[in-house]
């Protein structure tokens, strides 16, 4: 197709999409941008040949005009707008059409309105060119205009200018300061880099003596890909006696080619150059954005008629009509919620997880933090567990923990897990709930019918309500199942129970034969001598460090109150060597429940901060091992003086800073037996209220009681999830289309059909725009294939 016939199509286009508020395709076109006093009008009126603008003060384009030239050869030049079939021969009569449609859309005031009106101009005199002529830009609301007009018009010209499909056309005074320039600025706005703007200088024989604006003609004050053309307008006093155009274009042509600073440019400068360049550049636009529009309007007509058909029928009078629309609203509902909750929902926001990732996260992160967080030495003091067990214990005395206070204790601290686990319940059942609202939102195949989307949600949420009541009844019963048997014969669990048995008959038995305390220390003092404890001998070995974020394995060496760290054992000069004196060493959990960690806590520095070095173990017997050679280290034992008790050693609670008038930690320990779990325990309550034996019973009685509620916490934090999604989630999932065709299609109340399909006015009106739509699309499909 010739290039001058691009242009009849694109404005061909244009009248398609008239009768639509908002055009669907972003067309190639020419937008004139300017103040009101900048000369636009009289630009238009010049280029067109003819007064066909209303004029006066204030605004006086309260619409954008769609200005369409064409080029025929007619005996009489004539106009036509798109909406009114005649023509008009009198551009007077366009004046005042063009005044009264404004004041129909706009009102009679001063307010401005973004639809658009369209006239054709046919003549010999012009050249194929489509101009959008834009509100003036102004700044002060003058007499009676909104206070807030300058924002009203500014938005309206950006939304028409931003898209990448138009070229800007900025009119500016040239007797007027260019940087001041309203529609330069505004064009940099959307396109800073000029490549799809075009200057316009009027005014030009209207500059002081003695300056010019050759510069900016010539592109170097602020230069445009499109570059600038001069013009001379003709004065209000040419307007009011009524000089012709032929004699205004030869007065701008003796101007321009006379002017000294403007002469070399006079060929490039004037209205007529203007026009013929504005059609060049709109038919080089228009050829290279075709292939893309021809395609954005198929796609569009796509997405109209999927979204007319969402809307479907508005003629549904039999009841078959109306049980198969009730039918297709349940149908697609139930099939954008299971999209919804696998993750497939196109037209959902992805900058926030939703869905089953929300669900995962609430198991896996505030579920879980809610758990991790019960501390258990706060739950139960020392004195709350040496009164429990005394009551399990009565009259008689015992050897052994006794099992009563034990499970009293444990069944009390699992019981603090409900209300994590039915918090969880709830978070869950909310998002679900809001899943649920926004994917019947988006459904309008229900959404057009207010009845029956009352209906729907009163059933989603009937059912939603019984499935967090049974999810929450079968969480309940998790926890009531491990209170209802306190399994003491688990694998983890075994272990620490049967060490910590055998440390307690061994205890009993060193109080009931213990000698003086000076033969039990010479016996002691006797025996090291003989035989050296291993622990004390071994002071080197791998063992893993936490350094930079992550756990390495490192050879250590404790010699002379330092600990020196080593990459391997073949290297000769340690990488960092940490000096012992003055720190603090603890035990803490590690990463799972058989690991446990070590933590010294060295002098603070000169910030008043403390650094921690971290020693990860793969046993609690490794713990206990490192931890006693660190501690024998900081503070080496004088002779005679007391060690951690083993089997057949006296328990010496004060001397390890506990007992009556204690409050150091008690240390469980032997060269024998370990208690496979942290040797360390925090500091108890009130403790001077209890014997050494009181003290030491409680202790190991909450170890006991911790690592049993670990593996406890463990199983409630993998068992809830599965229970919410078998009896909620899935469940709602698998039974909620069964649910709908129950309670609502297959219902035996046929009188409620003709409610359930009742349309709001507001649904009307959409389904109407969708269609009208549908019919602007096909049109512009059929003026392509003109193509």
């Amino acid at each position: 197709m010739p290039l001058n016939e691009l242009i009849p199509i694109i404005n061909q286009l244009q009248e398609a999409f008239a009768p639509c508020a908002i055009g669907p395709i972003d067309l190639p076109q020419i937008a004139v941008v300017g103040s009101q006093s900048s000369g636009k009008s009289s630009v238009l009126e010049s280029i067109v040949g003819y007064d066909f603008l209303p004029r006066g003060t204030g605004i006086v384009t309260r619409r954008p005009l769609i200005l369409q030239l064409i080029n025929e050869d007619v005996e009489q030049d004539f106009a036509e707008f798109t909406h009114l079939s005649k023509r008009m021969f009198s551009f007077e009569d366009v004046k005042n059409t063009i005044q009264s449609e404004t004041d129909k859309v706009a009102g009679g005031g001063k307010a401005v309105s973004p639809e658009p009106i369209i006239l054709k101009v046919h003549s010999k005199k012009v050249v194929n060119l489509t101009l959008v002529d834009l509100p003036g830009l102004t700044k002060v609301p003058m007499g009676d205009q909104p206070q807030d007009i300058s924002e009203v018009i500014r938005r309206m010209v950006i939304d028409v200018i931003k898209e990448k499909n138009c070229i800007i056309l900025a009119v500016t005074a040239a007797n007027q300061d260019i940087a001041n320039s309203d529609g330069l600025q505004m064009a940099r706005e959307v396109d800073p880099n000029g490549e799809r703007t075009i200057g316009v200088l009027t005014k030009l024989d209207l500059m002081d003596k003695g300056t010019d604006a050759r510069d900016i003609l010539e592109g170097k004050v602020y230069p445009l890909l499109h570059g600038y053309v001069g013009v001379v307008n003709r004065s209000q006093k040419d307007i009011e006696t009524k000089k012709s155009m032929k004699a205004a274009f030869q007065y701008e042509k003796e101007f321009l080619s006379g002017h000294p600073a403007y002469a070399h440019l006079a060929q490039k400068q004037g209205t007529l150059f203007l026009s013929r360049r504005l059609n060049a550049i709109l038919e080089d636009h228009i050829r290279g954005c075709m292939p893309g529009i021809s395609a954005k309007i198929k796609d569009k007509l796509r997405e109209a008629q999927e979204k007319l058909h969402q809307y479907g029928d508005d003629d549904l009078q039999t009841e078959q009509q109306q049980r198969a629309s009730v039918l297709n609203a349940i149908t697609r509902f139930c099939q954008r919620f299971a999209e919804f909750m696998e993750g497939r929902s196109i037209n959902r926001d992805q900058a926030v997880i939703y869905g089953p990732a929300r669900m995962r996260d609430i198991f896996t992160v505030e579920f879980r933090q809610s758990v991790h967080g019960m501390d258990t030495r706060q739950m139960m003091t020392d004195e709350q567990i040496h009164t429990v067990r005394r009551n399990a214990v009565g009259v008689r005395a015992d050897l052994f923990v006794p099992n009563a206070a034990f499970e009293t204790l444990v069944k009390q601290l699992i019981q603090q897990l409900e209300e994590p686990a039915a918090a969880c319940v709830r978070t869950v059942s909310e998002e679900l709930k809001q899943f649920l609202r926004e994917v019947l939102d988006k459904t309008n195949e229900i959404g057009r019918f207010e009845e029956l989307s009352d209906r729907v949600w009163k059933e989603c949420i009937d059912l939603l309500s019984e499935r967090t009541r049974a999810a929450a009844e079968f969480v309940q019963n998790l926890i009531n199942m491990e209170v209802a048997y306190i399994n003491t014969d688990n694998p983890e669990f075994e272990k620490i129970r049967t060490g910590v048995y055998r440390l307690m008959a061994a205890h009993q038995g060193m109080n009931a034969n213990q000698g003086s305390a000076q033969d039990l220390l010479a016996q002691q003092a006797a025996a090291k001598a003989q035989k050296p404890d291993p622990r004390e001998a071994r002071r080197d070995g791998t063992i893993k460090v936490f350094c930079r974020d992550q756990w390495k394995p490192h050879y250590v060496k404790v010699e002379n109150k330092t600990l020196h760290l080593f990459v391997s054992q073949q290297d000769s000069s340690p990488v960092r060597s940490v000096s012992l004196e003055g720190c603090a060493v603890k035990t803490v959990d590690g990463e799972d429940a058989r690991s446990t960690n070590i933590e010294i806590s060295l002098q603070k520095s000169w910030l008043g901060a403390r650094e921690t070095v971290q020693l990860g173990c793969e046993t609690a017997e490794d713990a206990a091992t490192w931890t006693t050679i660190l501690k024998r280290e900081i503070n080496p034992p004088s002779e005679g003086a007391d060690q951690d008790p083993g089997i057949g050693q006296p328990f010496n609670m004060e001397k390890n800073g506990a007992g009556r008038g204690g409050t150091g930690p008690v240390r469980l320990s032997t060269d024998s037996l370990s208690l496979n779990r942290r040797t360390t325990l925090m500091p108890r309550a009130k403790v001077t209220a209890l014997s050494d034996r009181e003290v030491l019973e409680a202790n190991v009685l909450r170890q006991l009681l911790e690592h049993y509620f670990r593996i406890v916490r463990a199983s409630v934090l993998d068992s809830v999830p599965k229970a919410i999604m078998l009896m909620m989630v899935n469940n709602i999932q698998e039974n909620l289309h069964e649910r709908l065709m129950q309670q609502i299609y297959l219902s035996k109340d046929d009188a409620s059909f003709p409610d359930l399909t009742r349309e709001s006015e507001d649904v009307r009106l959409k389904r109407a725009e969708a269609r009208q739509l549908v019919q602007c699309l096909r049109k512009a499909i059929e003026v392509m294939r003109k193509l």
